[in-house]
């Protein structure tokens, strides 16, 4: 055991010594009010073998009460501080103040008395409080191998969740209106105009300004075109979380930025680009 903390601590040397830094998986963003099993179907969650996951709830300044494992012969659950036992009747229970779970998988345990789920995953259930009361939350534990997309979920407020974007319709052109002002031009005599000097742009700005403002367009049209095929239902996870990816385009976020930030899959980015792109 000595020779195994010993080789660890060694390594934690070189490492610092070379400088070599391990880049972290990006964490994964969601709001409470999405992530409550009354108000949603719930969150499909993977958990990475070797790497493990940590759902954490200091931004919604809620306490963790209680957590229950569905099938616990595959994951491990450990908390920041103490959780109310099964059947306890106390209501300060719990007053460890437990904000953060840490969820790993672990060799499979028969339990004599537990059926297992047939591919592995199960679900977790979490119960929290606050000043407001008590909330549920209800993940989907799914085993998975390989390099993590991600090991953190953060859980935020929904008093962050930004507003719901219109999507602006087309302008209508006036044909009549434009007929007379293209007649007014013609039959009016050209004017002089002093020249003035001109300022100069930032073209470079201007453009990704200009590229990230229809990106965000198309993203906006592509989620009308999806909620009108059905392929997105209003309210949903994907619809929030196309709202969120539309709101940082408009702020300026890059493509990259926005997927990261907002959630949304990569794969739906893409299609919602080209299904807004086409019309």
């Amino acid at each position: 055991m000595k020779r195994l903390g010993f080789l660890l601590l060694t390594t934690l040397v070189i490492n610092a010594n070379t400088g070599t830094a391990l880049a972290l998986p990006a964490a994964r963003n969601v709001y409470s009010q999405d992530a409550q099993g009354s108000n949603s179907h719930g969150i499909d969650l993977k958990i990475w073998a070797g790497y493990g996951l940590t759902i954490n709830f200091i931004p919604t300044g809620e306490t963790i009460k209680q957590v229950w494992l569905g099938d616990p012969s595959r994951f491990a659950l450990t908390s920041n501080g103490n959780l109310c036992q099964r059947g306890a009747s106390d209501e300060n229970c719990g007053s460890g103040g437990a904000t953060i779970l840490f969820l790993r998988q672990i060799k499979p345990i028969s339990f004599p008395v537990l059926t297992s789920s047939q591919d592995g995953s199960t679900v977790i259930t979490v119960i929290t409080a606050n000043a407001d009361g008590q909330k549920q939350y209800q993940f989907q534990l799914i085993p998975a191998r390989g390099k993590p997309e991600y090991t953190s979920l953060i859980i935020k407020p929904d008093s962050d969740k930004p507003q719901p974007l219109l999507i602006a319709e087309k302008p209508l052109v006036n044909h009549n209106r434009l007929n007379n002002t293209n007649n007014i031009t013609n039959n009016t005599a050209p004017q002089k105009f002093d020249k003035k000097p001109r300022l100069t742009v930032n073209t470079s700005s201007q453009t990704s300004t200009v590229s990230q403002r229809n990106d965000a367009n198309a993203v906006a049209y592509g989620l009308a075109v999806a909620v009108g095929n059905g392929a997105i239902k209003p309210k949903s996870i994907v619809w929030r979380q196309t709202q969120d990816t539309i709101r940082l385009l408009r702020r300026g976020k890059s493509r990259t930025e926005a997927i990261r930030l907002s959630g949304i899959p990569q794969e739906m980015f893409n299609k919602l680009m080209q299904w807004g792109q086409t019309q």
